[in-house]
């Protein structure tokens, strides 16, 4: 038997053969891959092959970050699907092929849902933070009551001053979900991740289809807060949360995530995933918390193809981390 590591698009028709007869989640499907063609990345599935057959497919995005280049695998998340007991013949195939290609790091995500893998060295591993709830057989009203006394009493609050949450359809309330997106980096000194054509995608091939939804909250008709929420099988996603920073004081961003939450439990999803959080961002890791969120792990394996390109980039992207780094960074993107 001859096995291959195989680099094919993220439009190949074995690939979508492939998904279409096996379980998986959004973040590994070709879907998805779609969604993020906005954002410049070479998409592409990394796939181990025996005699021509996929046997392992590995969703990566070829990243250029000015003059370094890194191969994330699994963006957000989503490590490879198929036959799983062969992620470590995966991983030790893909530096070969990364030289090659002029990749300098590995980066392969690996959430509460892929098998438990651990990457041997030369790979390390970076530890942050998932938090789910659980809504498996839980009603609304018993979700409710196990929420912290600050949840009730806040999206209790929203409601009588007036918030109203609803879903977006039209493109300018899908604008005025991206202008809260924008102005929540800034206010946490960040950088988009996500681009406004990438939104637009979302909402086609996710949202319109019925595999997604995008609410916002108003208050008198102006967006105070909103969310991007995406269903894979029993599975809600909360991918994205945006707000616009005024008039915190009627609790917007709580009304917008029980609706979501709400919305969750009619399909009959058994997990509500509030997704990743750095281990460094206290702050929102005690937000998800008040849900009564459980948290796992969530971990990136790297690897150093090119070690001395990848020290230099560690030492810009260090700098451009903090405050000062960042807002120059934006001035010099906007000049």
């Amino acid at each position: 038997m001859s096995t291959e590591l195989v680099k094919r698009p993220a439009d190949d028709a074995a690939v979508e053969a492939f998904f279409g007869s096996r379980p998986s989640y959004l973040f590994q499907e070709p879907v998805w891959q779609k969604v993020l063609e906005p954002l410049g990345y070479e998409l592409s599935y990394y796939c181990l092959e025996d005699d021509g057959h996929i046997v392992l497919a590995q969703p990566a995005a070829r990243m250029r970050l000015g003059f370094f280049r890194m191969l994330y695998c699994g963006l957000p998340y989503g490590m490879a699907a198929g036959d799983t007991s062969r992620l470590g013949e995966l991983a030790e195939r893909l530096p070969a092929v990364a030289r090659r290609e002029g990749i300098h790091r590995i980066r392969m995500s690996h959430c509460c849902y892929d098998p438990q893998v651990a990457l041997p060295p030369p790979y390390t591993m970076q530890e942050h933070v998932q938090q789910v709830l659980h809504i498996a057989g839980r009603s609304e009203e018993q979700l409710w009551e196990d929420f912290k006394g600050r949840v009730r009493r806040d999206v209790r609050l929203a409601e009588r001053r007036g918030v109203v949450v609803e879903e977006t359809r039209d493109a300018a309330a899908r604008d005025a979900l991206f202008a809260m997106y924008s102005a929540t980096m800034v206010r946490n000194d960040s950088f988009n991740v996500w681009s406004r054509p990438m939104i637009e995608r979302m909402w086609e091939h996710l949202c319109e289809p019925g595999r997604g939804e995008m609410l916002v909250a108003r208050h008198e008709g102006e967006a105070l807060a909103g969310i991007a929420t995406f269903y894979s099988g029993k599975r809600c996603f909360y991918f994205l949360g945006a707000s616009s920073g005024v008039k915190r004081a009627l609790c917007p961003n709580d009304a917008v995530i029980w609706e979501g939450i709400r919305r969750a439990v009619a399909r009959g999803c058994e997990d509500f995933d509030f997704m990743i959080s750095s281990r460094d961002d206290q702050p929102l890791i005690d937000f998800k918390a008040k849900w009564s969120t459980e948290s796992h792990p969530f971990r990136f394996y790297e690897r150093d193809v090119a070690p001395l390109t990848c020290k230099v980039w560690q030492l810009a992207f260090r700098a451009a981390r903090t405050r000062l780094g960042t807002r120059l960074l934006r001035l010099m993107k906007r000049a």
